[in-house]
């Protein structure tokens, strides 16, 4: 939020974390409140940063409801925000990628969890289309058909035992195609196998329809699933507009 306001207000690149006050100030603007709350959290950050000392669980419960008071006024007195209806969405750049982001919000808030999770995989794969769009991807294999027609049928079931081994070779080789791929992104692979693995399976017709599988009932997933899922998405989007 400090960030926001000082790109907002046009602050300086070059100013320290106490030093907002003042330089707000400078602005002719009100200066904001919670000072001190903020001077003390600020205290605690630099002690766990610089020296590791860990601060009080008392101490951050005590500062929590002030450096939100904070946040609060800061969104809208410096920037015209209610800081309650802000969502990391906000801060994706592609028009597709933050509105399918933004529905799934909204679909968790009112309960349709199946909806939430596929939105959130769509926001995904428009992100992933998106910065693939000028980079010549590793291919994935392409599927081994083996005809088996007129052959006698031990030959045939031969065959078949040889179709099946090669289906999972090429399912490893397409998921090693994957993560490299994902790796050239500077995408965390371990962040994406568990994204992949929580989230509806979606294939995507060269018009731009898409066709979903539900891979479970979204219903029983935790908010903690959802809310990672989500974030990953928003640091996929900010890593790739850097």
């Amino acid at each position: 939020v400090m960030l926001a306001a000082a790109d907002h207000l046009q602050l300086g690149a070059k100013w320290s974390f106490m030093e907002f006050w003042e330089k707000v100030k400078q602005t002719s603007r009100k200066e904001p409140g919670h000072k001190i709350p903020m001077d003390q959290l600020n205290t605690l950050r630099v002690g766990f940063k610089h020296k590791g000392t860990l601060p009080h669980s008392q101490s951050v419960r005590d500062l929590t409801p002030r450096v939100e008071g904070f946040c609060e006024e800061v969104s809208k007195d410096l920037l015209g925000l209610d800081f309650s209806e802000l969502s990391l969405a906000d801060l994706v750049s592609d028009d597709e990628v933050r509105k399918a982001l933004q529905e799934a919000q909204q679909a968790l808030k009112t309960g349709d969890r199946n909806k939430a999770f596929l939105d959130v995989r769509i926001a995904f794969d428009k992100l992933y289309k998106l910065i693939s769009r000028d980079v010549a991807l590793i291919e994935e294999p392409r599927s081994i058909d083996i005809p088996k027609g007129g052959l006698p049928s031990e030959v045939q079931r031969e065959l078949a035992k040889l179709e099946r081994g090669l289906e999972g070779f090429q399912a490893a080789i397409e998921d090693c195609a994957q993560t490299l791929n994902v790796l050239m992104f500077g995408i965390d692979p371990v962040k994406y196998r568990f994204f992949i693995a929580n989230t509806p399976h979606v294939s995507w017709t060269v018009s731009g329809l898409h066709h979903a599988i539900l891979q479970r009932d979204y219903n029983n997933v935790p908010d903690e699933v959802f809310q990672k899922c989500f974030e990953f998405v928003v640091e996929v989007a900010l890593n790739s507009s850097q």
